[in-house]
């Protein structure tokens, strides 16, 4: 790994960086880098701004592409997504406001606002138009863009799964945030970890190869995500790391070097709790939520 003595950190301008993969997923020009100062890993060159576009507006095309749906029926995406949903809304409910009004950022098919909306007055925010159209079954209103949200002051909340590594300027996007919600709102965000055991502890360059991917402008760490946080206006309420993937799919990856798992390692050990939680307090996992407050 090669010091980069030329450039700097996008987060914190610090110049102590490392290259830690020469390519991403269908880009092999593009590199990852990681600052030895706020840890945040993050991608050069970045992808352009109309590129990113055509990308959200058709973003079905990217999950089947990805294998993790068969067709680009916004239906299936959402039958898929309502997993993890579950999880975030019984792990995040107490966060949100009985009869309070909240804003999705990325909601993709509305999974999340499908839980939420049955507590609170729901918004999203979603590039693509399949999606956005499923979404309003469970919102009061849809955005194809942020920048197109007229209620300034107007929401308790503001949530965002794994959307916010994709926002190139995060400091203009929580400034953005900041004046659409209330005093005191909150700002929820789960995002992929820098962290991630398969990176930080296996080092494995083919879930590198998978991992990194073009509209991911950033992997964020904990002390990234504080610092970009604390400069708009937020301080944190809580943080939290959980682990996704488990003992199976690790082996799994650690054996064939591709997605898609393994059933004799699915049957040995898919049930390995004490894995995940040792990883959750070793602070090595997948994913991390970050929970914020308007000062």
């Amino acid at each position: 790994m090669k010091n980069q003595m030329n450039m700097e950190c996008p987060i914190c301008k610090s110049k102590n960086l490392v290259q830690i993969h020469d390519r991403v997923w269908s880009v092999p020009d593009t590199k990852v880098f990681r600052c030895n100062h706020c840890f945040v890993g993050f991608l050069s060159p970045m992808m352009e701004k109309e590129e990113e576009k055509k990308f959200y507006a058709a973003y079905n095309d990217h999950t089947k592409k990805r294998g993790v749906t068969l067709t680009t029926d916004p239906l299936e995406l959402h039958r898929i997504s309502m997993g993890d949903a579950s999880k975030r809304w019984k792990q995040l409910k107490d966060f949100f406001i009985r009869d309070g009004k909240m804003l999705e950022i990325g909601s993709s098919t509305g999974a999340f606002l499908e839980l939420c909306s049955q507590k609170c007055d729901c918004v999203c925010v979603e590039p693509d138009s399949a999606n956005r159209k499923f979404a309003s079954q469970f919102s009061v209103s849809q955005y194809e863009y942020l920048e197109d949200v007229p209620d300034l002051g107007a929401f308790d909340v503001i949530c965002l799964f794994h959307v916010f590594e994709h926002i190139r300027n995060p400091f203009d996007f929580l400034k953005k945030c900041n004046l659409l919600l209330n005093a005191g709102g909150m700002i929820l965000i789960e995002v992929p970890h820098i962290e991630d055991p398969l990176l930080s502890i296996y080092d494995l360059d083919s879930y590198k190869d998978f991992y990194f991917q073009p509209m991911h402008h950033y992997i964020y760490s904990e002390n990234s995500l504080k610092y970009i946080f604390e400069s708009q206006g937020f301080y944190e309420v809580d943080i939290l790391f959980h682990q996704r993937y488990g003992l199976d799919n690790h082996l799994a990856w650690l054996k064939n070097g591709k997605p898609g798992g393994d059933l004799k390692f699915q049957e040995l050990f898919g049930d390995a709790a004490e894995y995940c939680q040792a990883l959750v307090k070793a602070k090595k996992t997948d994913t991390i939520t970050y929970i914020a407050k308007k000062k």
